[in-house]
């Protein structure tokens, strides 16, 4: 059986030398390795962040509650209705020996501020942003243009680089050779495979000394690399994945993302979609429960909304979706789609676990309603692309609803309404509901004001919402302390025998 694995990675490419295997050496699987490499500013998601938080970190953090951490601020507070002081660490260094400062921070405010980079992911995201001043080393003042009530959630994203460097060679140079304050160093960087170095002067100095992250789009040959002794870790596997590296001795590691996965349409392509209660009968098709159960080893909960539970803003009022193919079919038939109608939808095959049989389980959930979906591949890098540029090719598609990297529940809907470029879902009637909660800084109504958005969205049945996304991991069995919050991998903290 070792020899039948071994003979498979090889035809797979996947072939570590001698002193990759050796045990200083820390091998992880992901499913692509960053297109912008080490731009930390192009977006916020998966699965970049896996790879960048090797090197990379914010002023805070979230802990496996939900609750914002201190992280490279230690402490900060609201000083009026537009600005905010952080406090800095004093013990931290940049991989260069440079030693964080206010400058730092600074920098990086005035660089998303920059007209010529204001179309990096994370600048559009943090639009509010107006400048920064340094008070002393390590005390910054943070001002927006607007009241920002949840500013200290979004510095979990503002990631500090060497300032001096970081002007000097610009974006494009640093994103091959960055350098900034993680528990890793960049070595080297190929189109498979990033190779890293311990940052032993780090704050959070990691216990291995060396560091390989692979790309590999495939889900079954993540896994079978850790069966066969090739990799440590597989990352974004599935739970019959998981079975076969527990069988072979090694373990498994299973988190829920601060995610809703959720199946979208696109506004204007199909007809039968701009009929709510079209939509409502796509959501009351499909039995959660089941595929939860069967296809996901009972790891999740279904969604009542795009919310997760752990996520400021989430409405706990809103009862479960219930599984009433009658009623969806009824509902069809009031709509004048009663003969049913076909329905393109585009995947990613093997981001998520079983998500190819989830996806025909959907489609076979559909189909008993009359409904006829074509699941058409897609790559990870075009939804990406499309969700920038609107350029998809049917009625709808599979993404998630993310609330990463600042949990609250206002994040998702900087693509999933109108405040997208090309959005797909646009309903201006909630567009007054998501301008007040942005602002708002009373804490009891800015969370009313989330609530609400959220009761909206269930209630227009905006997509067909699934289930808070679940996300496994295997492992040797010489790894230990694997842990995944709010998509970053906490380096620092894995061992091995």
């Amino acid at each position: 059986m070792r020899t039948d694995l071994r003979n498979l990675l090889v035809a797979a490419g996947l072939c570590f030398s001698a002193a990759a295997s050796a045990q200083d050496m820390l091998r992880i699987n992901v499913t692509t390795l960053p297109p912008s490499q080490f731009n930390p500013f192009r977006t916020t998601g998966l699965p970049a962040a896996y790879t960048w938080s090797a090197i990379f970190e914010g002023l805070t953090t979230f802990d496996e509650k939900g609750q914002l951490q201190p992280h490279l601020a230690t402490s900060w507070e609201n000083t009026g209705p537009l600005t905010w002081v952080f406090h800095l660490r004093k013990d931290v260094t940049f991989s260069n020996g440079a030693p964080l400062t206010s400058e730092a921070v600074v920098n990086i405010v005035d660089f998303l501020k920059n007209k010529a980079t204001n179309t990096e992911g994370v600048a559009r995201m943090m639009f509010f942003l107006d400048k920064a001043r340094a008070v002393d080393a390590h005390t910054v003042e943070i001002s927006t243009t607007v009241p920002t009530p949840m500013l200290p959630r979004f510095m979990t994203q503002l990631y500090m680089v060497e300032p001096k460097y970081f002007n000097q060679v610009g974006l494009e140079a640093f994103a091959k050779a960055p350098i900034a304050t993680g528990p890793y160093i960049v070595e080297s960087i190929q189109p498979e495979k990033v190779r890293f170095r311990a940052f032993k002067q780090a704050w959070r100095a990691p216990k291995v000394e060396r560091l390989e992250i692979r790309g590999l789009a495939d889900q079954p040959t993540r896994a079978l690399a850790v069966q066969a002794k090739q990799a440590d870790i597989a990352m974004q596997i599935g739970p019959e994945e998981i079975a076969a590296i527990v069988a072979g001795g090694g373990r498994k590691v299973t988190w829920l993302d601060a995610q809703t996965w959720s199946y979208n349409f696109i506004g204007g392509r199909n007809p039968a979609l701009a009929d709510v209660r079209v939509r409502e009968a796509l959501n009351i098709a499909v039995d959660r429960n089941t595929i939860i159960n069967t296809l996901l080893d009972g790891a999740t909960i279904p969604a009542t909304q795009p919310a997760t539970s752990n996520v400021y803003g989430f409405n706990p009022d809103l009862p479960p979706i219930p599984f009433d193919p009658p009623r969806a079919r009824q509902l069809l038939a009031e709509a004048g789609w009663g003969k049913g109608f076909k329905l393109v939808l585009e995947a990613v095959s093997g981001s998520g676990p079983n998500d190819d049989s989830i996806n025909l389980t959907v489609a076979q959930y559909l189909s008993d309603i009359g409904v006829n979906v074509e699941f058409r591949p897609i790559t990870s890098n075009d939804i990406i692309s499309n969700s920038f540029t609107g350029n998809w090719k049917g009625d709808g598609f599979a993404i998630a609803y993310s609330f990463s990297p600042t949990l609250d529940a206002l994040r998702a809907l900087d693509t999933h309404s109108c405040l997208a470029a090309h959005p797909w879902y646009c309903n201006k009637a909630v567009m007054p509901l998501i301008s007040a909660a942005q602002t708002e800084l009373d804490t009891a109504k800015n969370l009313q004001l989330r609530r609400d958005i959220m009761a909206f969205y269930r209630k227009d049945w905006a997509s067909l919402f699934m289930f808070q996304q679940a996300r496994f991991a295997g492992t040797s069995a010489k790894v230990s302390g694997l842990k995944v919050v709010n998509n970053l991998i906490s380096y620092d903290q894995i061992t091995l025998k």
